[in-house]
């Protein structure tokens, strides 16, 4: 954990003494600082309350369960929120349905879109993990809740430039 997000922790602790002395897992959305910073967004705004992830990807923390506490950082690194998991369900990526793609929040919200993006992601992944992808693989599928954010840390609005 980076010094800010440490802090935050400790915020969040300090009002949740419960809480446990590190949060489950800190994490972002996406694979750019632009997508971390839009996926925070999302979440703060409680417009993306699921998330899904290949069992395989998740060897290092573990999988999540219902009361894990996480920090949803931005693109820089930034804490912008916890979540509490709330519900994980484990289900073939091919078996995925549109309420759980309308929770994730992204894109246009509806099933077609989130398999079209998630199965190039999920290919991407599975190729990187040396992993044979197919619409049976197995995803993590998980719903969280906002249970702390701090608009002192929102995200740093980035100018556009162009050329």
């Amino acid at each position: 954990m980076n010094t800010a997000v440490e802090r935050f922790w400790s915020r969040f602790c300090a009002a949740h003494p419960d809480a446990g002395s590190e949060p489950f897992d800190v994490f972002r959305v996406g694979d750019t600082d632009e997508s971390a910073d839009g996926g925070a967004d999302l979440i703060v705004s409680g417009t993306k309350t699921a998330t899904s992830s290949l069992r395989e990807e998740l060897a290092d923390i573990g999988v999540p369960f219902p009361g894990a506490l996480s920090v949803v950082i931005d693109g820089g690194g930034q804490p912008r929120a916890i979540v509490e998991t709330t519900e994980v369900r484990h289900r073939p990526f091919g078996e995925v349905d549109a309420q759980f793609a309308h929770d994730y929040g992204e894109w246009d919200r509806s099933l077609e879109t989130w398999k079209v993006r998630n199965r190039a992601h999920y290919r991407a992944v599975c190729e990187g993990l040396d992993l044979e992808w197919h619409e049976q693989r197995e995803l993590v599928c998980e719903r969280f809740k906002v249970v702390f954010s701090d608009p002192a840390h929102r995200a740093p609005s980035r100018s556009m430039s162009h050329g």
